[in-house]
């Protein structure tokens, strides 16, 4: 929504009777500077981002993500408005390419460059939805499954490229509690209430789970004013919530233009 539809982001936003944070998901944070809407409430209403840079931008896997130069650029705008530590770096999912660590190293060093220290990051890997496999397939590529120990070896080497003096637990995962028992890797909490009482002080922290998501996720309770019905511009082919073909060359139409 920041990338395609930041207009019904402020829509929501301003008819809102009762707000104290927003968290925003998007591999394209530009809008949160040079949408005028979506800056003010950027500006006004305490914001956590979780920004998904995973190296793969302008790839067959992501075609239509803005490429890395350019979503350090942005973010560094967007650390003008909101606290660095406000912006949570997700390399999700993990696409297990033969230069995925380079990968990872290359972004977690970029990120850096530009907001200081990054301790944290939020992975999982491709679930094989059905749609998700044929689309790849389709593009003449090989579905990235990943096996239960090859998991354990990649998230590994993942906590190894951290400080470990600096996080305890530097790798967070989405609802797979199977592998919690590595060193180093917790649960994701992409709505983590704590973190909006650390950097706004806001009383936040003691919000219950998010009853509306799966057993193993770590949300604290909010409202999500997403849709299937706003089709994302990027064309990532692992996404599950990309609709089928024909769905999907209809909508992108209304999706380019209400991008601007």
């Amino acid at each position: 929504m920041p990338a395609f539809y930041p207009d019904a982001i402020v829509r929501r936003v301003d008819r809102s009777r009762k707000l104290e944070a927003i968290v925003l998901w998007t591999k394209d944070i530009r809008n949160l500077v040079r949408h005028d809407g979506l800056a003010r409430v950027v500006r006004t209403v305490p914001t956590v981002v979780n920004y998904t840079v995973t190296g793969l931008a302008g790839t067959d896997w992501e075609p239509r993500v803005p490429r890395f130069d350019r979503q350090l650029d942005d973010l560094a705008a967007v650390v003008r408005l909101i606290p660095p530590r406000a912006i949570r770096w997700r390399f999700d999912p993990i696409v297990p390419t033969d230069d995925w660590l380079d990968r990872f190293r290359a972004v977690h060093d970029g990120l850096e460059s530009v907001l200081g220290p990054v301790d944290t990051v939020t992975v999982s890997f491709p679930d094989p939805y059905r749609k998700a496999v044929a689309r790849t397939v389709a593009a003449g590529l090989e579905w990235p499954t990943v096996s239960p120990a090859r998991r354990r070896e990649m998230l590994a080497a993942l906590v190894a490229e951290f400080d470990r003096e600096r996080e305890g637990n530097p790798v967070r995962l989405c609802c797979e509690p199977e592998l919690l028992d590595l060193p180093g890797v917790a649960q994701a909490r992409c709505v983590d209430g704590d973190l909006f009482q650390e950097l706004y002080g806001l009383a936040l922290g003691g919000l219950p789970k998010d009853g509306g998501q799966r057993a193993h996720c770590g949300c604290v309770v909010s409202t999500d004013i997403g849709a299937y019905t706003n089709v994302c511009g990027h064309g990532c082919l692992y996404c599950y919530a990309r609709p089928d073909a024909a769905t999907e060359t209809a909508s992108s139409g209304g999706t380019g233009a209400d991008s601007g």
